[in-house]
């Protein structure tokens, strides 16, 4: 009764362990990597740290402003790239199985914090498709000093450029108009909120792909 007990035993071990196996293998990894060069100058920043939600390895950019993080879990994943005395930055993308995901981030320089200050809710959301070719960007912002009036710089690339197009500079209300863009064409853009000419908050950097 015993020997029968001790396979039936077994049987469920390996079962079960292989179940677990199975699971572990079901995983799926891309490869994520860029450059972080300066918002102005566009020079490379080293030392910028990069860290990824859910999180994964946290890597620190080269002297030519490079990174690269391996083995990243297949899914949607928001990358960060903060390097003291600049505006953090950060982008949500997808990661695909075996493929590298390739990056810019342009990070500009944290001239004054005027408490805390969200741009959020992009128009087009973040990730869509099938986009016109002109179109009108939109956002929401919040921010804990109401009367401090904020304008703002809007900047929008290409994906793989390592520059970028100012689209509107110093304005006053939350949306502006794009046109002339390229078919099927995935595109970068970001707001910058500024408060008396200095730097106080930076958007996520959103993307879209035109039809």
């Amino acid at each position: 009764m015993k020997i029968v007990y001790y396979l039936v035993s077994a049987v469920v071990f390996i079962f079960f362990t292989g179940c677990e196996l199975e699971h572990i293998t079901d995983d799926k990894f891309g490869t994520i990597s860029g450059v972080v060069v300066d918002g102005e100058s566009y020079e490379p920043l080293s030392g910028v740290q990069i860290s990824t939600t859910p999180p994964s390895t946290i890597v620190l950019t080269d002297e030519e402003g490079a990174f690269s993080i391996e083995m990243v879990r297949e899914g949607e994943v928001v990358i960060s790239a903060r390097k003291m005395d600049y505006l953090t930055g950060s982008v949500s993308v997808a990661v695909n199985e075996a493929l590298n995901t390739s990056l810019t981030f342009f990070l500009l320089e944290d001239d004054n914090d005027v408490g805390n200050v969200v741009i959020y809710d992009p128009i087009p959301g973040n990730g869509a498709v099938g986009q016109p070719e002109d179109l009108t960007l939109e956002w929401k912002v919040d921010q804990d000093v109401r009367s401090r009036e904020l304008e703002f710089n809007v900047y929008i690339f290409e994906s793989n450029s390592t520059t970028q197009t100012l689209l509107g500079e110093n304005l006053l209300g939350r949306e502006i108009g794009v046109s002339n863009l390229k078919p099927n064409t995935t595109y970068f853009w970001y707001v910058v909120a500024k408060y008396q000419g200095r730097n106080v908050a930076n958007s996520p950097t959103w993307t879209f792909r035109t039809d």
